[in-house]
């Protein structure tokens, strides 16, 4: 006879609770331990932390397995209009104004909030946001001339 605590199994028990059972159950439960664990190891390596049978569309999304070509090429010119917008970006920066250029570099790149920059500058912050605007609408003309003449 082995003697086992109920709340090593069972973790609803607050207390121990030692139980007598005979060998072939300790057995029982043991294999019914180990394989509730390996299960769960296996779970956690394969990253499976939900059944495919939860949703209808999951299978097919878990098949996927690749990008298609056309997505490949989709992304890649993408990537290459950023590059060129980012390129272009002190050409616009240019056709604003020199303080819309400064507020809008603070506020876009330097990351500084619009009080801050009223602040420094000595201006009420309407005029810091009017200027950030008018200084993007400037930009935004200056992007549109140079996609125009491609």
């Amino acid at each position: 006879m082995k003697t086992i605590n109920l709340r090593w199994m069972y973790p609803h028990y607050r207390h121990d609770e030692f139980v007598d059972v005979t060998d072939e159950v300790w057995a029982a439960m043991y294999q019914a331990k180990r394989e509730m664990e390996n299960y769960e190891r296996r779970k956690v390596y394969h990253r499976a932390y939900y059944s495919l049978d939860a949703y209808s569309w999951l299978e097919n999304y878990a098949l996927e397995h690749s990008r298609s070509p056309e997505d490949i090429l989709l992304e890649r010119e993408e990537m290459t209009t950023r590059l060129y917008l980012i390129a272009a970006l002190p050409v616009a920066l240019a056709h604003a104004t020199p303080t819309q250029a400064r507020r809008v570099h603070a506020y876009y790149i330097t990351g500084i909030k619009q009080p801050e920059i009223s602040r420094r500058e000595g201006v009420h912050s309407s005029k810091v946001s009017v200027a950030i605007r008018r200084g993007l609408r400037n930009m935004r003309r200056c992007y549109d001339d140079l996609f125009q003449t491609e």
